[in-house]
């Protein structure tokens, strides 16, 4: 195949013209893929009541029956990707140890609908967050569990939970 002198110019210009603009057309599509992920994280809501609850519930039988059995794994395993590599199994059982030898009834939760002290919300980087407790006399157990959407599902991604008494701050 032959091409003449006119032909050969005619591609070295196109090519010349297309690997010009590649970058540019790299960067439109990369701002329009972090615009995306930032409207796609915008337009996550906040879970119905009755998810987040079931969240809360959950997470509290599952610290409840690791607390009872000193076997993290179960709590461990409902994390987030991240948050397994944070935490093992056995620095989870250091992290409630205050909870596990004051025999702390974590599990009592499920008995009542958990109340937030700052409304759930969405962060920027798209992770539920709720903060609040149960509210029990004397002492309440207090939360702040944060969750990720793996899959379309809500992971662990951190967890903190006290016994304080009922009139400490919130």
């Amino acid at each position: 195949m032959y091409f003449n002198l006119k032909t050969l110019t005619s591609i070295a210009a196109l090519a010349a013209i297309t690997f010009a603009l590649q970058p540019v057309v790299f960067m439109q599509t990369a701002a329009a893929q972090t615009a995306s992920s930032m409207q796609a994280r915008a337009n996550q809501s906040v879970p119905d009541e009755n998810t987040l609850a079931r969240l809360v519930w959950s997470t509290m039988i599952a610290l409840d029956n690791a607390n009872r059995t000193a076997n993290y794994s179960v709590l461990y395993g409902l994390g987030s990707p991240d948050f397994q590599r944070r935490h093992s199994p056995d620095t989870l059982a250091r992290s409630f140890t205050a909870l596990r030898q004051n025999r702390v009834d974590v599990g009592r939760a499920i008995l009542t609908t958990p109340s937030y002290y700052i409304p759930p919300q969405i962060l920027s980087d798209g992770s539920l967050r709720l903060r609040g407790g149960f509210d029990y006399r004397p002492n309440s157990i207090r939360f702040d569990l944060v969750y990720k959407n793996i899959g379309g599902g809500w992971s662990l991604s951190a967890i903190s939970v006290v016994e304080l008494d009922a009139n400490s701050p919130k």
